[in-house]
């Protein structure tokens, strides 16, 4: 997509991932006419539909919680060819619509929490991307820990389909790598390390490089290649800093690695156990792209680039969350205090 300031930038729509969830008490769950309690979901027509919740997702400890995995729902219902086989598939067709729509550059899809079984997970993969390959030309982001998943989903596209942006490459995963020059595809470079998290931006450009040194060696140009710096919950950093920790090591790549790389990112995480958490992932998202970020794997409904890019940069929600983001508050004391007294108010991107 292009923002409204002129800038180029890649939005990877996260939603149509098996872990999202929906609380039972919010609006997108409700008793159907049937009396079954079922999802809530638009028509082609703009009539209200429903998918009754399978039981398989009504059996877990998630659900007993108040909360519905409801992406899982509606592959489980689409894919069983029961009664509500169709409803399920209306629902991911539904999700691929408002995705596409928000302008989502790429959709990305990942099942691995339907099953523990590889095989199973294959067969999702295969299913969902030739679904989803019918109803749509925006290209696919596949999204698994096995490389076996990435295969089978990159098996499955449609013909003509363009191709997938594979997410993720890494220190411990360069089988990915070999995928990704074998197929032409693009490919997110993570810059975790391996089994241990980067606790600063010094790893993170030292992990990231590493990457792009395998690659290069590979045949794979900068030009199909996202590099996600890793963006860690600001609330339980260990230093208070994970958000600063992130933005200097997007400045860093960018001055070492010039315009053609992506630099992307897992933005929504930084905000995870914080209140008015679309306040913190607007104010993050507008800091990043000051950074230099230039990609990012977000829900583009709810964090809409050009709405940041309006943002009131002097308003006392901007700046506290800001502070919090870049460790000027540390431990987000100052943040959380403004929420319990109710100074916050709605995000300053509006409503």
């Amino acid at each position: 997509m292009i923002l409204a300031d002129g800038r180029s930038f890649t939005i990877i729509g996260e939603n149509i991932h098996a872990t999202r969830v929906v609380q039972r008490s919010g609006r997108r769950v409700a008793t159907a006419p049937d009396g079954r309690e079922s999802l809530v979901f638009g028509g082609p027509d703009g009539s209200e539909r429903f998918l009754a919740i399978p039981e398989s997702i009504r059996e877990t400890q998630d659900f007993a919680n108040g909360k519905v995995k409801h992406v899982q729902a509606a592959i489980r219902a689409a894919m069983s060819g029961g009664p509500d086989a169709g409803a399920g598939a209306g629902y991911i067709a539904w999700m691929v619509e408002r995705q596409v729509a928000a302008r989502a550059d790429f959709l990305d899809l990942n099942v691995d929490e339907l099953s523990t079984r590889e095989e199973e997970q294959q067969t999702a993969m295969a299913w969902i991307v030739r679904t989803i390959g019918e109803l749509t030309h925006t290209p696919l982001s596949l999204d698994s820990s096995s490389v076996a998943t990435l295969r089978a989903g990159i098996g499955a596209l449609v013909p003509g389909a363009p191709p997938p942006l594979l997410n993720s490459a890494a220190l411990d995963r360069l089988d990915v790598l070999d995928v990704a020059a074998g197929a032409g595809c693009s490919v997110v470079l993570s810059a975790a390390g391996g089994a241990d998290l980067p606790s600063d931006a010094d790893q993170r450009v030292a992990n990231a490089m590493r990457m792009v040194d395998a690659a290069s060696a590979r045949g794979i140009p900068l030009e199909r290649i996202h590099i996600d710096s890793i963006v860690l919950p600001v609330a339980v950093s260990m230093d208070g800093k994970s958000g600063a920790h992130f933005l200097d090591a997007v400045t860093r790549l960018r001055a070492e690695l010039g315009p053609e790389v992506r630099l992307t990112g897992g933005l929504s995480n930084v905000s995870f156990g914080m209140p008015e958490r679309r306040l913190v992932n607007d104010v993050f998202l507008d800091l990043a792209l000051a950074a230099g970020v230039d990609s990012a794997i977000i829900d583009p409904i709810a964090n809409d680039p050009d709405r940041v890019l309006a943002m009131d940069r002097s308003s006392r929600g901007y700046r506290l969350a800001a502070d919090a983001l870049t460790g000027e508050d540390p431990f987000c004391m100052a943040y959380l205090t403004a929420y319990r007294a109710g100074e916050l108010g709605a995000s300053p991107a509006g409503a």
